[in-house]
């Protein structure tokens, strides 16, 4: 299976303290397991502290696929996300 890393740029909703705090609750996590999915940076912008960049490895275009669909809009504003504008 081949793996990738995915690098996402978004704007937050809430803070940067708030957004880390929900991606690194334990029930994000399992989910991130059951998918396959590691993140291994959450970094805060320091020009605008409301913009976040976050990278995680996972099978190929998984995360795309999500962030692609839909159906998964309201889970990942759930976290503070903004998905409008995000960059892949």
């Amino acid at each position: 299976m081949a793996i990738e890393t995915t690098v996402l740029d978004f704007q937050l909703s809430n803070t940067f303290e708030e957004y880390e705090a929900h991606m690194n609750a334990p029930e994000q996590q399992a989910m991130f397991k059951e998918m396959g999915v590691k993140t291994f940076y959450i970094g805060k912008s320091i020009e605008e502290p409301t913009r976040a960049t976050v990278m995680f490895q996972g099978p190929k275009n998984v995360l795309y696929d999500i962030f692609m669909d839909p159906q998964t809009k309201s889970v990942v504003e759930a976290s503070g996300h903004i998905y409008e504008g995000t960059k892949i």
